[in-house]
């Protein structure tokens, strides 16, 4: 009988363990063959002894008889060592699983064997690796947890604040060229200007800090690449419209957010880098269920534009970003002939656009 002990410590038993490997496989049978065999040689070599007629073949008889109680013992033998070291083939296949990272594996105790007590320490230990291994993946997936949300922390914040600040450093120079035309009413405009920025960055810290989320989901796609517009035009003075040809699609506030910042980073490129006129944006659905934004300048353009270049952080970021929602995000650029960014996003179900 298998001790309470191992039935409570999860032991895996396996009844017929011995059958399968023993009995099953002609064991028994071979214990009854060779009983019948000896039954039967004694009974002929009775039966010869008595028969004086038959002298002549009493040897013949007697090697044949003999060599089959010996061919029965041998098959026994054989079968009595495949039994016996069923345990170490079941051992064998526990080791075998342990080594391939499958920390689950239990052995098959079988009724009765003297490895029982073996078995159930076995499975004990089996236990205690699958508990460090299931412990180890938690913890790696932790580890993994803080990276990806340090890195969103990152993104928001070079998307927010640190364009808020950029903005700010833009317009202290713009103050200070307004300061060497001696034009007050132009140094109090840029002053207003710069007020409204430090009160915008206030804002933004305060939400990254409390909700740590983007200020601008929520609101509406339209309405927020509108803000971001009409702050671009007073911090450049450069000339920017916005085309819509469909109807404003339904996104979550993830995917809102995301474009948001998209646009923002576009916006921030071509007023740092591009020396452009005029930017244009352009939303429309090319095709059924797809959602396209293109934003494109009259600006220098850029003679390298690939986002795991060191220099073009915020280009790496936007890429991020839009596979973070599933979209495709291409810069098109040449010397001389100003940028292009195309964003395509494709919609989850018709229901999703309002056309």
């Amino acid at each position: 009988m298998i001790s309470k002990r191992y039935r409570a410590s999860g032991c895996p038993i396996r009844k017929n363990l011995g059958l399968e490997y023993g009995l099953r496989d002609g064991l028994f049978w071979w214990f009854v063959l060779i009983g019948v065999l000896a039954v039967v040689s004694l009974v002929l070599s009775a039966l010869l002894m008595f028969d004086s007629a038959n002298d002549a073949f009493i040897p013949e008889m007697l090697t044949v008889a003999l060599f089959v109680l010996v061919a029965s013992v041998f098959g026994l033998a054989l079968k009595i060592t495949k039994w016996s070291l069923a345990p170490l083939v079941e051992i064998q296949r526990w080791a075998s699983q342990i080594r391939q990272g499958d920390f689950s594996a239990r052995l098959l105790s079988p009724e009765g064997h003297q490895l029982e007590n073996l078995v159930g320490d076995v499975n004990r230990l089996s236990e205690w690796l699958d508990s460090l291994a299931q412990e180890r993946d938690l913890e790696l997936r932790s580890q993994q947890e803080r990276v990806a949300q340090r890195a969103d922390f990152a993104n928001e914040l070079h998307d927010s604040l640190a364009q808020t600040l950029a903005s700010l450093k833009f317009q202290v120079r713009v103050l200070d060229d307004t300061l060497r035309q001696d034009s007050e009413q132009a140094i109090w405009q840029e002053m207003e200007r710069i007020q409204v920025s430090i009160d915008e960055a206030n804002v933004e810290l305060r939400e990254l800090i409390t909700h740590f989320r983007a200020p601008l989901s929520g609101r509406g796609l339209v309405p927020g690449i509108r803000r971001l517009m009409s702050r671009f035009r007073k911090e450049t003075g450069m000339e920017i419209v916005l085309q819509t040809q469909s109807k404003e699609p339904k996104f979550s506030s993830e995917e809102e957010t995301q474009i948001l910042r998209i646009v923002q980073e576009s916006l921030t490129n071509v007023r740092k880098h591009s020396r452009a006129n005029m930017v244009r944006l352009l939303l429309n659905e090319p095709a059924k269920n797809q959602f396209r934004i293109i934003i494109e300048d009259d600006g220098e353009g850029m003679l390298n534009h690939d986002p795991t270049d060191d220099n073009h952080f915020g280009l790496s970021i936007m890429k991020e970003r839009a596979n973070s929602i599933g979209a495709n995000l291409t810069i098109e650029s040449e010397a001389g002939e100003g940028t292009r960014v195309l964003f395509e996003l494709e919609l989850k179900n018709a229901s999703d656009s309002s056309l």
